[in-house]
């Protein structure tokens, strides 16, 4: 895949978040991407629980329990070219996963089922990566189909096709540049 071809903003991803609002709305279920466990931070910043690494910046979060999305960085600025982080405050012994190496690669890990179900790879991580390898047929929200559409057609996304070993070279190449709380430099 050209690298430019899968270049997106975080702008895109608001943008598309409106479009997803406006075209599939709700009377109280959340609105958005926020209907397929994308909650979007205005403005993103660093989430400040004790997992999330310093060097984040945190974008959006799943809707439950803390669990935060971030873009891993020394600056305080979104960087859609860098890897991102899954952040689960509660999972003490191993609360940071990388779910892509780009906001890109992150958006196709989720395009077919939605982000929430990542709040479970502390709990049941074979499971986790099952679910975004063959995701159910099944939602909880009837809208999400068509935001997932949406997003998918507006931002170009490609599901990861082999998801247990792209998520695992990716911890591998990517986990040990996250510099958390307490650590020494």
């Amino acid at each position: 895949m050209d690298i430019y071809q899968c270049r997106i903003e975080f702008a895109d991803l608001h943008r598309v978040h409106e479009i997803a609002a406006r075209q599939f709305p709700h009377e109280y279920l959340d609105a958005g991407l926020g209907a397929i466990g994308l909650f979007l931070h205005h403005p993103p910043k660093n989430a400040g629980y004790r997992s999330t690494p310093i060097n984040s910046v945190t974008f959006a979060s799943i809707g439950v329990d803390g669990i935060h999305f971030g873009s891993i960085t020394g600056e305080s600025l979104l960087v859609p070219m860098a890897p991102v982080v899954l952040t689960i405050p509660m999972a003490f012994d191993a609360p940071n996963y990388i779910v892509g190496e780009t906001l890109y690669d992150f958006l196709c890990l989720g395009c077919r089922h939605g982000y929430a179900n990542l709040g479970n790879l502390h709990l049941h991580p074979d499971d986790t990566i099952e679910h975004y390898q063959r995701p159910p047929e099944d939602f909880y929200d009837e809208r999400a189909p068509g935001i997932l559409q949406l997003l998918t057609t507006e931002l170009s996304l490609e599901p990861w096709t082999t998801v247990r070993s792209h998520f695992l070279e990716l911890q591998a190449r990517f986990l040990s540049t996250l510099k958390l709380r307490g650590e020494s430099s």
